[in-house]
């Protein structure tokens, strides 16, 4: 297993521990692991300028960052987008008008900026998490000038949730991709974009086959990157789905489960 070439690693609840926060252990991982030539890639559902600090604070270089389940990929140190996938405009129009209808509260992400109708402690929480400020944008914000790279609807109610995701997904499900990245996120984006299809992209740029790739992952949203190698994992706090699709399992986010992964394969395999 050490002919593993690229590691793809999804950040919250998998590299994040539950703290938000990176053990110094890790970091010491993964640069071993970049001094031997092994290229490593962020792979997230946040936005890219949310998930760039953690790639600088780790050390990573102007490594890629993939984004917004896919939809964008970013350099890290550069702060270049070499790749944004939206939602078509009329389509996302549509989308809106939907959620809005229903009273439901969501989140638009255009040019890699939050926009939100208006703001209540669902918007503090998520400006906390992942250190971004969102733009109140009142009642344009069902009606973007600009196609949005992700629509999100947030809903803590499980009840609640379990109707969204019906009437959602059987009104737009073979139109744009659909994932909960945690169970009260319910995101969308380009139906060709996810993880897996993002990251194989990647390694196809670099000329690395699949099968010399890891990927780590907990969460729904990572499915598609767990079941595209060999060499997956999921940390044992991920989601029924994640384990599944994953080829192994390591510890969990608060146990630096995917250094432990990479030093046992990469470094000393």
């Amino acid at each position: 297993m050490s002919s593993i070439q690229m590691i793809a690693i999804d950040l919250d609840d998998t590299l994040l521990r539950d703290d938000i926060s990176v053990s110094d252990y890790t970091k010491q991982v993964l640069a071993r692991a970049l001094s031997r030539g092994v290229k490593i890639v962020i792979a997230t559902g946040r936005m890219f300028q949310a998930a760039r600090p953690w790639g600088k604070a780790i050390g990573l270089g102007d490594v890629p960052v993939i984004c917004y389940t896919g939809a964008m990929t970013g350099l890290c140190e550069s702060g270049k987008i070499v790749r944004d996938v939206r939602i078509e405009k009329e389509l996302a129009l549509s989308i809106l008008a939907d959620i809005r209808s229903h009273g439901w509260y969501a989140h638009t992400y255009i040019d890699d900026e939050l926009y939100v109708p208006f703001r209540d402690e669902r918007t503090d929480a998520y400006e906390k998490q992942c250190g971004v400020k969102a733009h109140v944008a009142g009642d344009d914000f069902w009606h973007p000038a600009k196609a949005p790279t992700k629509i999100l609807v947030c809903e803590h109610d499980k009840e609640k949730m379990k109707e969204i995701e019906a009437l959602l997904g059987e009104t737009y499900g073979k139109l744009v991709n659909q994932v909960k990245s945690k169970p009260y996120f319910f995101e969308m984006n380009n139906k060709e974009c996810s993880k897996g299809r993002a990251v194989e992209s990647l390694a196809q740029s670099y000329g690395i086959s699949m099968d010399h790739v890891m990927t780590f992952g907990n969460g729904n949203n990572d499915v598609s990157m767990l079941s595209a190698t060999p060499w997956s994992f999921a940390v044992a706090n991920g989601t029924k789905s994640a384990r599944e699709a994953a080829a192994h399992e390591t510890l969990s986010n608060n146990e630096d489960g995917v250094a432990r992964a990479v030093e046992k394969y990469v470094l000393e395999g």
